[in-house]
Parts: structure tokens; sequence; C-alpha cells
């Protein structure tokens, strides 16, 4: 499975001559198995005067050199061949002699010498300390029985020892002569110091973008396949129903184009609807096509329509009866006003939601729905992320007050013009079905019509 690049970072240091600078890319790539590595490019001497006279070689711990041209690091040593090397015996009997092997072995049988604690010998003490480096064990049994395997083969052992000892010198002579030789050259040699280079970064990237827009665009008109779908709200025609606070006046084109061509898969083009909506809160005109006519849903945000208007906020409960109410096939009317109603600052006060019989002559509004938040029964307020906080202030208590009062206005206003009025709490929000189950039972109580046209809201 080849590897393919995810991104580069570029290091940087000063040249030796201190005029210019050398650049290596540090490279992340991965495979399809999700396995990573990283590796360096070759290092660029980006310094005319430097290019000259130096180039690039790397130490025996990978550092980067800048070598004069007449000179080179020497190549390493190869390894010893193991069976020149010396075993571990060969080892043991270098470091301790026959005469020494055996008081390890006398200290270690010694009567009352169970431990390693009650050795006396310093020998045997650090060989024992050795052992259980290694073995992880600390019974004395096994030490003694390899002291003595060691001591009664000592002198086959010493024999192959002395045979080796030539070649092994002559190598340690030889790889310390090349570590001389290795040393006097990168004396001589120049030892960048690379940082990350931040600024060559954004430069590479924004080459990077324009480079990707160039080819776009001498591209754009390449032939590509695509799937080509209705988007479900271009079945019907929406003019004249309502979206949120939007009125939606006319199509204006009945046959838009939405493409969606990614990097990699498929293209596709979806076919809309293009309608001109005006807002009945603050008055502004937009131009929206129809697949904003949905609701979705957010672990954060909750539920939100796709489309509205910026002149106001839409809280999740809202968005909530809206996506019921559209399954349901009623058709609605959202931030009502009615002239005559309005609260102390001379603003209308509005009903959230107004239902009519859409297919019926008479549009009459037959029901007003009032959602009421925690706002309208407690001492509180809305945090910046919509949560309310329950607080006893004078602040708190002038709202609550107020807002009571515009519940009352309301309540009177219907009862005096005779449209029927519904509230629901904000507890009924909790829960998608209790909140369904309560609608549905209020418009069976209305008898609305079911208007079942497939028009997706």
């Amino acid at each position: 499975m080849s590897y393919e690049e995810d991104y580069r970072q570029p290091y940087t240091a000063v040249c030796a001559c201190g005029k210019g600078k050398l650049r290596y890319y540090q490279i992340s790539a991965s495979n399809d198995w999700g396995q990573e590595k990283e590796y360096d490019t070759e290092v660029e001497i980006l310094c005319d005067c430097c290019r000259d006279r130096y180039h690039i070689e790397h130490t025996s711990f990978g550092e980067k050199l800048l070598v004069p041209n007449e000179l080179s690091l020497p190549a390493p040593v190869p390894a010893l061949d193991y069976k020149y090397r010396y075993s571990s015996d060969e080892e043991f009997i270098g470091k301790y002699n026959k005469a020494v092997i055996e008081a390890m072995i006398a200290d270690m049988t010694a009567p009352k010498h169970r431990f390693i604690k009650d050795l006396t010998f310093a020998p045997a003490f650090a060989y024992a300390n050795e052992w259980v480096s290694r073995y992880k064990k600390k019974s004395l049994d096994p030490m003694i029985r390899n002291l003595r395997r060691i001591h009664a083969q000592y002198d086959e052992i010493d024999t192959s020892r002395k045979i080796k000892t030539p070649r092994i010198e002559a190598y340690e002579k030889r790889v310390a002569e090349r570590t001389q030789e290795a040393i006097n050259v990168e004396r001589q040699s120049f030892r960048p110091s690379f940082t990350y280079d931040a600024l060559q970064d954004k430069l590479d990237h924004e080459k990077a973008r324009k480079e990707q827009e160039e080819y776009n665009e001498a591209h754009k008109y390449d032939p590509f396949d695509a799937w080509v779908t209705y988007h479900d709200s271009y079945k019907v025609d929406a003019t004249g129903r309502y979206w949120d606070s939007l009125q939606i006046v006319k199509c204006v084109d009945p046959q838009y184009l939405i493409l969606e061509k990614p990097q990699y898969g498929s293209a596709s083009i979806t076919i809309v609807k293009k309608y001109l909506c005006k807002c009945t809160i603050c008055g502004k005109e937009l131009i929206a096509d129809s697949s904003g006519f949905e609701i979705q849903y957010d672990e954060d945000k909750g539920f939100y329509p796709v489309l509205q208007c910026d002149c106001h906020n839409v809280s999740s409960f809202e968005a909530k009866t809206m996506d019921i109410l559209n399954g349901l096939g009623i058709s609605y009317a959202r931030e009502v006003s009615f002239d005559g109603l309005i609260g102390d600052s001379g603003f209308p006060l509005r009903f959230d939601f107004a239902l009519y019989d859409q297919k019926t002559e008479n549009t009459t509004y037959r029901l007003l729905l009032e959602l009421q938040g925690p706002h309208h029964y407690k001492l509180g307020y809305y945090n910046e992320f919509g949560e309310f906080i329950e607080q006893r202030s004078t602040t708190t208590r002038e709202k609550l007050t107020r807002q009571v009062n515009y519940d009352d206005r309301k309540k009177a206003f219907c009862e005096k013009k005779g449209i029927p009025l519904e509230v629901i709490k904000y507890t009924a929000g909790n829960s998608y079905e209790q909140l369904e189950r309560i609608i549905s039972s209020i418009l069976e109580k209305h008898e609305f019509i079911d208007e079942d046209d497939d028009i997706p809201f």
C-alpha cells in the first residue's frame, strides 16, 4: 500500500556565509491502512556562494552538515561478523580471571550465604546484581551453576577468546580511526541550526491555493458526469405560503440547478425552485431556493430552520413545532401581529403561529398558537447560549411582570376577536413525541384539515 503525502512543513537555517539560507521539508504521509510515516526531503542550498563551496551530508546520528566540497565524511566501518565477536562467556572471563571466579563460588556457597545481601566478596555481589538485572531472578543456585560451568570450561573459553582478540582489536582500531576522521571533517564543516519557518509555510500554502484556483479556472468547463435529482420541494408550487416569517411571494426561477462537485467522488446536480420571499416582520426581500424550506437537527443547536430572516431568532422549541406542523400538513404563518395589539414600547405583539386551511378559499386565521418558554413563568434571563438562568433581581422581576402583562393582553385580544388561542408550555418541548401528541390533540380539537399535499413544509 503506497503512501500519499498529507502535508509538509518547511524548516530553514542560515547558511555558512550568513548571506543565504538552507531549506528542507518534513513530509507527513499515510496510506489506506491508517499507517503514518515522516521523512525529510533533501536539503536545498539557497545561496550561490555556499552552493559552490559546500554539499550536504549526514552524520551517523542523522544530523545535517554543510561539508566543504574537498572533504567528505568517511563511510562507517561495517559491523564485525558475529562469529568473530566475543561470546558472553568470553566477555565474562575477560572481566574475571579463574581465581576470582573460584572466590565468587566460595562466597556464594559459604554457610549462611543464602541471599545476595549476605555476600561479602565485591565481584560476587556485582555479578549477582548483573544476573538479577538480566534474568529478573534472585536465587543464588542458578548463578552458582553458571559460575561452576564457566570455571570447568575456563581453559577452552580462554583459548577461543585469545584467537578472536587480534581481529577484534584490529576492528576497534579501524572504528576509532574512522571516528577520528569523521570528527576532523565535522570540525571543518558547518552545522546549521534548522527551525520551523512559519512565513515560508504560509507562502507555500498561498502558492498552492493560487495554483489550485488557476487549475480549477482552466478546467472548469471540462466535461464531467453528474447525478441529476429533483429536490422534494420541487414537486409543488409554494407561492402564497409562508416559511417562518417569510411570505413566499412568487417563483422567479422554476428550474434552478445546484451543482455539487466534490474533490473526490461523483458530482451531483439538484434541481430546485427559486422564490422571491418577503419577511412579514422587517419587510426585507430575499431570493431563496426551495431546498431551504427544511428543519434540521444539530446536537449543539437543536432543531433549526435552514432558511430564515436574520431579523429574529428561531428557538429549537419553535423549529421543532414547525417540523411537526409541516409533517402533519398544516398551513401556518409565523410571528403574526394584528392592528391594535402593541407592547409598552409601541411595537406590535406577535403570536408564534397562526394556523389556517390552505385548501379552503377562506384563509382567515383559525387558531393562534403560543409557545411559552420559562421566561413566561420564572424570574431569570437567557444567557449567550440560549439557556435560561434563574435569577431574582429587580430587572428580572420587571421583565416577568411585563411578559405576564403581554400574555394577558394577547389572551384578551383573542377573546374579543373570537380567535381561538392555545398555549403550549416549554416543558412539553422536552420530548419530540410528547410535543407531537399535544399538537395533534389541539388540531383535532379545532377540527383542522390534514392537507396531505406532499408539500415539504
